[in-house]
């Protein structure tokens, strides 16, 4: 069953945690939060002998964890109090994050991609296809370079569908490597969740490994994501990304199936007007994990202004429309609304559909 949607609460802890100097909650949460961070390290003084960013994410991480395990009800005011009152034990000035900064905030180690390439055989698994790169069937190096797609889950993780979006790619002609960003650093999906600009930061080095293949051609490599994925995609059309988390490469198009624009109301985006490379979004209509309105009137902005953005919104159709696996599940938001996921075959082959022809058009 997939977790909750990382806007919905992710990033209110991150904002808390990072962002934050006002806020509201019971002094045990605060507390709670305190003496959990102090706990890891000897003395305060430790603590406060850390970098600034080393201090925020202990803070970050330690909120997200305690909110994962139910223990805080107010995660936004204890986070940012708990933060404001270490900083002031530490006698230190706070230096809150702008909303501009927190979309590039790393907190995960790099991930390893494996050598060598992979074709799909009847037992492979989409688990088993994950941070390693596999081509078309019958494929030799002698047959000239390929253009690659690098894929970026949900917050569900790696599950059964992304099988069938990698295989419509192979069968494209595409080389394909899959992201899990969770298994190898120990994660349990939809519980501690990664941040997108983690996953961006994930999708960077996937690039720089695919670009590094000498049967690969590093100017036609792709991004797709899915919904948390789809927010990578977004980012990653920014240019400001790529300096921020350091990449000697842009993605030449991405592609992002049921994601949403920024979070709430617009105060931390994960598609900006800088953008300057094509990013195709895919939208569903009765989408409330990931609503279109947070997408408008901005795009049509950026189109007039002649930004590469193109989208799609499906009738009638939800988020995950795609994941069989899902069908049925009911999504509930912070405000009581309900969602229930409903698989579509017909809007599943079309969004592929226009995925693959978006990126033959960027050749």
């Amino acid at each position: 069953m997939p977790g909750r949607l990382i806007g919905s609460w992710v990033f209110t802890a991150l904002v808390a945690a990072c962002a934050a100097d006002t806020f509201a909650a019971t002094d045990a949460e605060i507390q709670l939060i305190q003496n959990t961070v102090r706990g890891q390290h000897a003395s305060l003084a430790d603590y406060c002998k850390l970098s600034d960013e080393a201090r925020r994410q202990m803070v970050f991480q330690t909120t997200l964890k305690l909110m994962s395990d139910k223990k805080l009800t107010d995660p936004q005011g204890a986070g940012a109090a708990a933060g404001a009152a270490l900083r002031k034990a530490c006698g230190l000035e706070s230096t809150p994050l702008t909303n501009l900064q927190l979309r590039w905030q790393v907190t995960a180690k790099p991930l390893a991609f494996e050598a060598g390439f992979k074709t799909v055989g009847m037992l492979t698994t989409a688990s088993g296809m994950a941070n390693q790169i596999y081509v078309p069937e019958n494929y030799k190096t002698s047959d000239g370079l390929l253009p690659a797609v690098v894929l970026n889950h949900t917050i569900g993780g790696v599950s059964g569908h992304l099988k069938t979006q990698a295989k419509s790619l192979l069968d494209a002609g595409y080389a394909v490597l899959m992201v899990d960003s969770y298994g190898p650093r120990g994660l349990r999906p939809g519980s501690v969740a990664l941040l997108p600009s983690d996953m961006a930061k994930d999708a960077y080095d996937a690039l720089a490994h695919l670009q590094a293949q000498p049967y690969i051609d590093k100017k036609l490599v792709f991004q797709t994501g899915y919904s948390l994925g789809a927010f990578v995609s977004a980012l990653l059309a920014s240019p400001e990304g790529a300096t921020a988390l350091k990449s000697q490469s842009r993605f030449r198009a991405t592609v992002a199936h049921y994601g949403s624009c920024s979070l709430g109301d617009g105060q931390l985006a994960f598609l900006s007007a800088d953008s300057d490379r094509p990013v195709l979004l895919l939208m569903g209509e009765l989408d409330i994990e990931t609503p279109v309105k947070t997408c408008f009137p901005m795009l049509d902005q950026m189109k007039t202004a002649g930004k590469p953005v193109q989208w799609h919104i499906y009738p009638n159709t939800t988020h995950g429309w795609d994941k069989l696996e899902n069908n049925g599940y009911v999504y509930r938001a912070a405000n009581g609304q309900t969602m229930t996921y409903r698989y579509d075959e017909t809007v599943t082959k079309d969004a592929i559909d226009k995925m693959i022809a978006f990126f033959k058009s960027q050749t």
